[in-house]
């Protein structure tokens, strides 16, 4: 699992370098820790990132050419992107609010009331919330394994008493 005690690294992925520019200082004067931010201006190579978990964390704007931000939070989600994801938008839209956090989001910002306090609050949930589902499902696989390899029977029942999951060992 990732430590967030020493650089924080940060890709923001938007074709406007102004917009890159101004995000990246407002990150960047975040008291406490240090970050390092990159830019990338495209797609394909945003994916290429999100994929192989070069950063800890990702700001993906919302427009960025031909397809959208959340279509690239999708396909990164789907090819095993665990890192967190901010998306980020000029305009404020309740549509694409909803679908970007049913999609994997961890916050939804809007670019015209970014500063420094909101950022740093963004920044620290989305990381914390990212360690703890990172532990919760590294717990999970170690429990999985213990039920599914016990020789011994172990089953789950649900409030009815009735038997929901029940390991191999009752075969044996």
């Amino acid at each position: 699992m990732k430590q967030y005690n020493a650089k924080v690294k940060i890709l923001v992925v938007d074709d406007d370098e102004d917009d890159f520019i101004i995000t990246s200082s407002y990150i960047k004067d975040i008291p406490g820790k240090t970050y390092s931010v990159d830019w990338c201006p495209k797609y394909t190579d945003a994916l290429e990132h999100m994929t192989q978990g070069n950063y800890d964390l990702y700001f993906v704007d919302y427009r960025l050419g031909k397809k959208s931000g959340v279509e690239l939070l999708k396909e990164a989600i789907d090819k095993g992107c665990q890192d967190p994801i901010i998306l980020l938008t000029g305009k404020g839209n309740y549509e694409v609010d909803i679908e970007a956090i049913q999609q994997g989001a961890v916050d939804y910002l809007i670019k015209a009331d970014l500063g420094v306090e909101k950022l740093e609050r963004s920044v620290r949930y989305a990381l914390e919330r990212s360690a703890t589902m990172k532990a919760f499902k590294t717990n999970e696989r170690k429990y999985r394994q213990v039920f599914e390899k016990s020789k011994d029977i172990i089953f789950i029942a649900n409030e009815q008493l009735k038997i929901a999951e029940i390991n191999d060992a009752v075969t044996s």
